[in-house]
């Protein structure tokens, strides 16, 4: 074989095989952060199965912050989450699936499954995130 065709060969393959890389980063399936329109702010929860085992999903100090993540007790096929920081002292609320609610351990705050006060001390709403389902992921962005 000629070395120029060696050459011109081997350079072929070499860009083929950058092929799969490039596609893969321009895919939709790795654009976590656009499954909301935006450049910023989009994390993986979790899974759809971690969610159903669980009862909820929970994940500390993400880029967007702490994220509770529950299925609406109205519709099922919802999602809601909640930042889990309560708003009285800063205690991180726990999801009671029996009740429907969101209970603080420190002085007993209550906050509905949409992070609405349902009993004091705390005066403020849980903030909230939009979420969805992804693939077999759960995403979660700012609202």
């Amino acid at each position: 074989m000629e070395r120029r065709k060696f050459l011109m060969l081997f350079g072929v393959g070499t860009l083929a095989s950058y092929l799969p890389v490039a596609i893969a980063a321009c895919s939709s399936l790795f654009k976590v952060d656009e499954a909301f329109g935006q450049s910023d702010g989009a994390v993986v929860a979790g899974t759809i199965a971690d969610l159903d085992n669980a009862g909820q999903l929970y994940q500390d100090n993400t880029s967007i912050g702490s994220i509770a993540v529950i299925r609406s007790p109205d519709n099922p096929q919802k999602l809601l989450a909640v930042d889990p920081t309560c708003t009285h002292q800063g205690c991180t609320v726990d999801w009671d699936g029996d009740k429907k609610q969101f209970k603080c351990p420190c002085h007993g705050a209550k906050f509905s499954a949409n992070g609405k006060v349902l009993k004091g001390p705390a005066s403020s709403p849980l903030g909230t995130y939009k979420a969805k389902i992804q693939g077999n992921s759960v995403i979660v962005s700012k609202n």
